[in-house]
């Protein structure tokens, strides 16, 4: 196996009076496609913004290598303090990066000069994809990045995805996505972590043998 371009050593976070997870070894591999599964409330998307290092951890150590761009798509896209959806797309990016946010919401169909504060929940959707596959990431982490979509964006979404040379780590209740495009899996149970090297698609039949 090559070696991960991204790990937790004995990772723990305390939430509230207690442990949410401890002691967690999770990696990730340059090429991975990654479903992360778990029952509502076990801290998915409090897992998700630890490895992005939106947060930081109560225990464990975060190894990644030099120069690993990791981005995250988040379940609710934060458009307060921006007026446009343009402004938002394009916060933080680099003249080639804003190349792409435009060519990537005109995909996608959506229109950036919307005032961010009135636009529907397809159109910060489509806006926060923009923003997130423009910055070219090694590792993209998603939380529910179907939501508010329909078909077509979808269907755009999941070919951009067939497509990508980096590591993806999903986070979705469209069973159909999840299957389509993952190979492994981590499964958080309970406080632990499993890592099964198939997709989506075998998940039920793994959770039976384990």
């Amino acid at each position: 196996m090559a070696a991960p371009i991204l790990a937790y050593e004995g990772l723990g976070l305390v939430q509230g009076h207690g442990w949410l997870f401890r002691g967690l070894d999770l990696y990730i591999g340059a090429r991975d496609r990654l479903a992360l599964i778990g029952r509502n409330g076990a801290g998915k998307s409090t897992l998700l913004r630890l490895i992005a290092g939106r947060i930081d951890s109560d225990e464990g150590r975060r190894v990644i290598q030099p120069g690993t761009n990791v981005v995250i798509l988040e379940q609710d896209p934060q458009v307060e303090g921006f007026e446009t959806l343009l402004d938002f797309a394009l916060s933080g990016a680099n003249a080639p990066e804003r190349y792409e946010v435009e060519a990537i919401a005109g995909q996608l169909g959506v229109e950036l000069s919307r005032e961010a504060a009135t636009a529907s929940g397809g159109e910060r959707r489509r806006a926060a994809i923009a923003r997130a596959l423009a910055q070219n990431p090694d590792v993209l982490l998603m939380d529910e990045p179907t939501n508010h979509l329909d078909i077509a964006a979808i269907d755009w979404l999941e070919n951009w995805l067939s497509r990508y040379n980096g590591a993806f780590v999903a986070i979705s209740h469209d069973r159909t996505f999840l299957t389509r495009l993952t190979r492994q899996t981590l499964w958080l149970d309970r406080g632990a972590i499993r890592r099964a090297e198939i997709g989506f698609g075998g998940f039920e039949a793994w959770t039976e043998q384990v």
